[in-house]
């Protein structure tokens, strides 16, 4: 009585272990994070089971004595194998798998800027979606952060119905279908458009705590950062606003120094040059570690080009022509840059184009003052060379005028390179960075200094920051200034409609061969091996 007792005990113990065997098998399949939790479980549950077999060893071994038994049991080991191959193989292929994109210009793959982003991360970060189960770009928004998930296991989403669960909805502010809510180090952002730009910038507001400042100097005919003009600057304040800085003006004249708090100094396209007093601040703020960005159009230097040499950057008085622009439909006087320096503000930007309206050269000396590291950024193409500007701005006038004397003939102005001019390539920028340290004695630290000058201001502006690379090029510059290392990188691709147009004939053998003839094929297959094994037995 009391073995039959124990054999029953033992049957449920088995089973206890089997379930529990089957629940870790299936966490550690699914589960992101804490995977091995679900081996854990799996132990147990073996350990239960052979507990089972401890306890009812008796009935065991009688029941194993069996020849019928035995076949089974061996039967039955090459079954578990194959399940355990099985599951093993699934829960790998979830865990571990590999995407191929043959998309144009791999629209659905990542920008190397997101993928930096994710692989920083240090802490798990969770997307909640807020859709509707039938709403018109789930499928989208599932699509893109299935692309987050699978570059970081540190990153995870799952789909909120705001109707079924408006606790969460309230207590995330959500007040829209269609936002995402990363959270993250016990902070939130809020997505109110799920596409790659919008998730990856919410993803570095989160990661920073704080927001690094970003000056720009005012005061000297600077083009305004809130204007909708083509020459201000409000698209540019955006695009760092939205990478999490905080864009401030600073006028120098009325300030004894550059606040410390200063991540970036930007001077962009002055109509005035600075006085005495202000290039000594900004020259102080840059010796104590300070970050400048220079934007100097042809017409004005800012009164730095002495400043500027000093610290070997040649500020050439020239504009750069170039004729390849003609190919991109822009004027010659927006000279093209495709050949970019090794430096990490333009590493990543192999084949992509930038357009600089109305430039001047930038240079640097053979030999730069001690201390001071630099690398020329951009250059135009071998098509381009650099002219006299006042030279050029006198004879093209002049040109002008025997037009509207021909009486009334119209015909473009043929531009040649003269034999004083500098033929292209031709730079367009220059960065540079010098090591130093302020205080003295024990209070002393180690600082560096960084400065990127361009010779055009209008690449940036609101007309012709979002042509070609320019964005990623303004932008990579302030971000290696402020030494934001992870959002040094190209941005987010624009997404364009591809639709797939066949022919009728096409759509037919399309829904017919994978649809019809191939399951079709597979069972005849089926069928014709089945009759061979029974007319053989």
């Amino acid at each position: 009585m009391e073995g039959m007792k124990q054999h029953h005990a033992a049957k449920w113990l088995a089973l206890l272990g089997l379930v529990v065997m089957a629940c870790g098998g299936l966490f550690y399949a699914v589960s992101i994070r804490h995977g091995d939790w679900g081996l854990i479980g799996a132990g147990a549950g073996l350990a239960i089971v052979l507990l089972a077999a401890l306890v009812a060893h008796e009935a065991v071994g009688a029941f194993f004595a069996k020849r019928s038994a035995r076949l089974g049991l061996g039967s039955g080991v090459a079954i578990l194998a194959v399940l355990a191959l099985v599951m093993f193989l699934g829960a790998l292929s979830a865990r571990h798998h590999v995407r191929w994109d043959f998309s144009q210009g791999q629209m659905n793959t990542l920008s190397p800027q997101t993928v930096k982003v994710l692989k920083g991360l240090k802490e798990p970060v969770k997307a909640y979606a807020f859709f509707k189960d039938d709403q018109a770009g789930r499928m989208q928004a599932d699509e893109e952060l299935g692309k987050y998930s699978y570059v970081s296991r540190l990153f995870t989403y799952r789909f909120v119905n705001p109707d079924a669960e408006p606790g969460l909805a309230k207590a995330m502010k959500v007040r829209n279908y269609g936002t995402v809510v990363l959270v993250g180090g016990g902070r939130e952002e809020q997505v109110q458009l799920p596409e790659e730009q919008e998730l990856t910038n919410a993803l570095i507001r989160l990661g920073k705590k704080g927001k690094k400042r970003i000056y720009f100097l005012t005061g000297h005919g600077e083009p305004a950062l809130d204007g909708v003009a083509k020459d201000d600057f409000t698209s540019l304040r955006k695009a760092l606003e939205a990478a999490n800085y905080e864009v401030k003006s600073l006028m120098l004249v009325t300030s004894d120094q550059v606040p410390p708090d200063a991540a970036v100094v930007i001077m962009a396209s002055p109509k005035m040059a600075l006085m005495s007093q202000e290039i000594e601040r900004l020259s102080a703020y840059w010796d104590q570690g300070g970050a400048i960005m220079l934007l100097l159009d042809p017409e004005s230097d800012g009164g730095l080009k002495t400043w500027l040499k000093a610290k070997g950057v040649v500020l050439g008085d020239d504009l750069v022509i170039d004729q390849a622009s003609r190919l991109a439909g822009l004027s010659p006087l927006a000279p093209l840059a495709s050949e970019y320096g090794f430096h990490d503000i333009t590493k990543m930007m192999s084949g992509t184009f930038c357009f600089f309206p109305q430039a001047r050269s930038v240079t640097l000396e053979t030999n730069l003052p001690k201390g001071i590291k630099g690398e020329e950024l951009v250059k135009t193409s071998p098509a381009s060379w650099a002219t006299d500007y006042k030279g050029f701005l006198a004879w093209y006038q002049a040109q002008l005028d025997k037009m509207k004397q021909s009486q009334g003939q119209q015909g473009a102005i043929e531009l040649k390179p003269g034999k004083d001019d500098r033929k292209g390539p031709l730079s367009l920028g220059a960065a540079l960075s010098k090591q130093g340290q302020t205080g003295k004695d024990q209070a002393a630290r180690k600082v560096t200094s960084r400065l990127v000058v361009f010779g055009d201001a209008d690449f940036a502006n609101n007309e012709f920051l979002e042509l070609a690379g320019n964005h990623d090029l303004a932008l990579n510059s302030v971000s290696w200034l402020a030494a934001d290392d992870n959002l040094v990188a190209i941005r987010a691709k624009s997404r364009k409609n591809q639709p797939l147009l066949l022919q009728p004939g096409q759509e037919r053998l399309l829904f017919w061969i994978p649809l019809v003839v191939w399951p079709l094929l597979l069972a005849l297959v089926g069928v014709v091996i089945i009759i061979r094994r029974r007319r053989t037995r």
